[in-house]
């Protein structure tokens, strides 16, 4: 009777007991769920890496095709040197020279071949500067100032007019008759003289160009005057004149011509 007694008290306590845990654990969970709930986690790093970003990063092809902004076609201009400036200066001033040349003896042929005073045959401006440069000195009457005839060949080039002369002291801008160049050659005023008063003035008249020397002076015929017309003897059957049409150039002589007078020393 006791012993059953006993096992109807132990009975009843484990039953309360649990009963009793029954009711804590929702309580627990109860509370946890009223809180901030949190969590951490641990994982071993990992690192990773792009076989393939690798490879375009460190790539050394080129590809011939690609534009990259014109790099490789940037168009540098060329620093000439100074001796490569020189030397296309010095081309320059010569193309220059050599096209003027021909351009004035261009124009003392056409002078030539229309003045009456003087042969078809036209004559070339260097030519006689050389041959007449050496025997100015020796040839030239002593009695005619220096460079005489060096003087009238200086303004080769200039134009004509129909008295005296207009020394500008550029030649491009000047003109003379033909009496105002020998004026101009001796150092006279313009006007001082024509052709008349100095075929006056010369001694030992010839036809004969032979015995002509540099410095003479030429008469021809010309609009009705006997002489009309007065040029200096540079040699070599040549003459350096003012006429119209052409202005001051060297020009043969036609000794064959009717309108040639001859001509004479001062």
């Amino acid at each position: 009777m006791k012993a059953r007694k006993s096992i109807s008290i132990l009975t009843a306590v484990l039953a309360a007991a649990t009963f009793s845990s029954a009711l804590v654990i929702p309580a627990a969970n109860a509370a946890e769920s009223d809180g901030p709930v949190t969590s951490s986690r641990s994982f071993k790093g990992v690192e990773t890496r792009s076989s393939l970003m690798l490879k375009e990063a460190t790539s050394v092809e080129v590809n011939a095709n690609a534009n990259y902004g014109g790099i490789e076609s940037l168009n540098v201009p060329k620093t000439e040197s100074k001796a490569e400036k020189e030397a296309k200066a010095q081309a320059a001033a010569e193309a220059k020279a050599a096209k003027e040349q021909a351009e004035a003896a261009k124009k003392a042929a056409a002078a030539a071949s229309t003045s009456p005073f003087a042969s078809t045959q036209s004559a070339s401006r260097s030519s006689e500067r050389t041959s007449t440069s050496s025997s100015d000195a020796s040839t030239t009457p002593t009695q005619l100032p220096s460079g005489f005839v060096n003087r009238a060949l200086s303004v080769i080039g200039a134009g004509y007019q129909s008295s005296g002369y207009n020394w500008t002291g550029t030649v491009s801008t000047s003109s003379f008759t033909c009496s105002g160049l020998v004026d101009f050659a001796l150092g006279y005023p313009s006007n001082s003289n024509w052709p008349e008063k100095y075929y006056g003035m010369v001694s030992n008249k010839t036809t004969d160009l032979s015995q002509l020397k540099s410095g003479d002076l030429v008469f021809f015929k010309y609009a009705g005057r006997s002489p009309g017309h007065v040029g200096i003897y540079i040699g070599n059957g040549t003459m350096v004149d003012s006429a119209p049409g052409g202005g001051v150039q060297v020009r043969a002589v036609n000794p064959g011509s009717a309108n040639f007078m001859g001509g004479g020393s001062l």
